[in-house]
């Protein structure tokens, strides 16, 4: 009994030695951070948490200082007067600073310290990024140029770090359809990345909505609208340049203007203008596209004085244009049309008979008499004016009057022993005072020539 008593000692005073060292050893420990160095990055207004986790710190205490030295905290208790700050303790060994709502010139250094010999000190780099952000005072809401300007749209932005700029141009017009412009390239994505938007020449093709988008991967990126006015003089289309209506109808006369600003319209009528005065005349005004209008001018029932041309004129600022239509009476189209014949000529007596064509010695002695024109080439037909004398049946040529080349008058005649030419060789002599040609044998027809080969002498 006695002995298990000693025993039962000796074990408890072992086990009060133990705890006795444990005790002794953590009380010569020195306290130690978690991590020597930590990096923060925070989005402008949220809260940065600096963190801060301190082992073995026993008796010492912890402060909050900035990279200015500024103390901000001593132990759990905030020293500036700064009430976003603050120290939150979620476990024991946790000394964490809070900062609520931060702003980007709180960026910096942040020290967490503990007093010991030497100081022990934890250093936390904050970073704040600022969202991309447009500056309105700097950047254009509209702009309106001239057909032909160059102009230059600006887009400034801030932002950390620095956003990057996109354009984009609207294709959707009014009604929410897309609109596709083959003469302003770029109907989506506009350009390379910039601040800075320059369309040189613009047109009106070119005026739209234009929008600025910037972003730097700090959510939400941001974007602006850019509204640019292209202006130019009016421009008049006619649909129909002549119009026919009959007389008691009605009728509707149309005239396309294309401007900006919208021009004011009218239609003339031999200088007087057109109005919306009486029951007969109406002027109406449709829209048409984004710059373009129809006028159109009614006329309820047509009278014979309303026949005539019409001038539709369109001005503004830029300057002014016009076009004019024709109508007329389509009834006059319709009538029948009543053609007188030509007088119709009585044949001329025919006293003396034609010889038979298939024999030239049989024809009488005729005279031809040929008028040249200018320009006389291959192929041409000719006419030939025939004087025919009496007729005398079986007759050969007796004599023909020849104007040699030389100049010399010649007669020839079949009594005097001359020998009768042939009717294609006689033909050519007569003709050799008029005409330098040369004709075959087988164009000898009475009245009628047909030159089949010719050439020049």
């Amino acid at each position: 009994m006695d002995f298990d008593m000693k025993l039962v000692c000796v074990e408890i005073s072992v086990l009060v030695f133990l705890c006795l060292l444990d005790i002794s050893q953590l009380m010569t420990l020195e306290p130690s951070f978690d991590s020597p160095m930590a990096n923060v990055t925070v989005k402008e207004m949220a809260t940065a948490i600096l963190p801060c986790s301190v082992k073995f710190l026993g008796r010492h205490e912890v402060v909050w200082t900035d990279q200015w030295s500024t103390l901000l905290t001593y132990e759990d208790r905030r020293i500036i007067d700064d009430e976003r700050l603050s120290v939150e303790r979620p476990f024991t060994k946790d000394w964490n600073l809070h900062i609520r709502n931060v702003k980007y010139k709180d960026q910096g250094l942040y020290n967490c310290q503990i007093n010991t010999n030497p100081v022990k000190i934890k250093t936390v780099n904050l970073k704040v990024q600022v969202p991309a952000k447009i500056l309105n005072n700097q950047s254009n809401e509209i702009l309106v140029a001239r057909e032909g300007d160059t102009i230059t749209l600006m887009c400034n932005v801030s932002g950390i770090p620095m956003p990057t700029v996109t354009w984009f141009r609207l294709t959707t017009n009014e009604k929410g359809e897309e609109k596709k412009s083959e003469f302003c390239p770029g109907t989506n994505k506009v350009g390379i990345s910039g601040e800075v938007l320059i369309i040189h020449n613009i047109s009106r093709h070119c005026g739209d909505t234009y929008e600025c988008n910037a972003f730097n991967g700090v959510p939400p990126p941001v974007n602006k609208l850019m509204k640019v006015s292209v202006e130019f003089p009016p421009e008049i289309e006619l649909p129909n340049k002549r119009m026919g209506q009959d007389i008691g109808k009605e009728t509707i006369l149309e005239c396309i203007i294309t401007a900006n600003p919208q021009a004011i319209g009218i239609w003339r009528k031999d200088g007087t203008e057109m109005k919306t005065l009486s029951g007969k005349f109406r002027v109406e005004l449709y829209r048409e596209e984004e710059y373009s209008v129809t006028l159109s001018l009614r006329i309820m029932y047509i009278e014979q004085e309303d026949y005539g041309h019409y001038t539709c004129e369109a001005s503004n600022k830029l300057g002014m244009d016009s076009g004019s239509m024709e109508l007329y009476d389509y009834s006059d189209y319709r009538r029948p049309r009543t053609t007188t014949p030509p007088p119709t000529r009585a044949p001329l007596p025919r006293t003396t008979p034609y010889p038979p064509r298939h024999n030239p010695y049989q024809q009488p002695h005729n005279t031809y008499v040929f008028t040249p024109r200018p320009n006389l080439e291959k192929g041409d037909r000719v006419r030939f004016e025939h004087n025919r004398p009496k007729y005398r049946p079986n007759h050969r040529p007796a004599a023909i009057d020849q104007q040699p080349e030389d100049g010399r008058s010649v007669s020839s005649n079949t009594e005097s022993g001359a020998s009768a030419l042939d009717p294609a060789q006689w033909l050519r002599v007569l003709l050799l005072a008029t005409v330098p040609v040369v004709l075959s044998r087988n164009v000898f027809i009475p009245g009628y020539c047909h030159i089949l080969h010719c050439n020049d002498l």
